[in-house]
């Protein structure tokens, strides 16, 4: 079969998909928030066929497993605390959270120049403000360069015990780091467990729950800092 590529105008996206699905979350999009998914869309299209930023191409699938997916975490979030979205990619769930939070400052962690630059393309095109890109790695983090972060987030992140130290090193004393996983996410919590101590974190609470208009799985995995520490 052959996919479908991404729409390359705001039109095409299918606004419907999106809000329902927003609601299925207890999150209301406003006209100017549905328009900047929209142009994000776009923007995905134009750099995917040079960059790979996903192989998800089907306009849809885009909104339900990349877009409904990440901001399926902003009810776990503070309103206008500092958010560290570490090995961000394609910008998920760093810029879809934005969107919703337009108040939240966002650091987008990136090693890679060419997804880096995609990164502060959107940025600059959807006018996006108190949001920077970090071209480094989730190791190279220190306070020194970062004010106090509330949360730190990753989506797809190979290296869960590499995020979990690195949110160790950077997250305020009330910060929480959060680990959004697929349908193995229990399994997960059981390969972390050991390192959390000397990362300076604590087991929390673990959220399950199924993408809307669809069966797939996901699990969320938080991590307070320990109180120990």
């Amino acid at each position: 079969m052959v996919s479908r590529k991404l729409p390359n105008d705001n039109g095409a996206m299918n606004e419907q998909l999106l809000t329902a699905g927003a609601q299925s979350f207890d999150l209301e999009l406003s006209a100017h928030q549905v328009a900047a998914f929209g142009q994000y869309l776009s923007l995905l299209s134009t750099w995917n066929s040079r960059l790979n930023l996903t192989a998800i191409r089907e306009p849809d699938l885009v909104v339900r497993l990349h877009f409904l997916d990440s901001i399926s975490v902003t009810p776990l979030l503070s309103a206008n605390g500092g958010l560290l979205d570490i090995g961000s990619g394609g910008g998920f769930p760093g810029i879809p959270v934005k969107i919703m939070l337009p108040d939240k400052p966002v650091y987008l962690v990136e090693p890679r120049r060419k997804r880096a630059n995609f990164l502060r393309h959107v940025i600059r095109e959807l006018k996006l403000g108190d949001i920077q890109v970090m071209e480094c790695r989730a190791g190279e983090l220190s306070t020194e360069t970062l004010p106090p972060i509330k949360e730190t987030v990753t989506r797809g992140f190979s290296d869960a015990p590499g995020f979990l130290a690195a949110s160790g090193e950077v997250l305020a004393a009330d910060g929480v780091a959060i680990l959004m996983h697929g349908p193995k996410g229990l399994a997960a919590l059981e390969d972390v467990r050991s390192c959390l101590p000397r990362c300076g974190l604590a087991e929390g609470e673990s959220v399950h729950f199924e993408l809307p208009f669809g069966d797939e799985r996901r699990t969320v995995l938080t991590f307070p800092r320990s109180l120990s520490r």
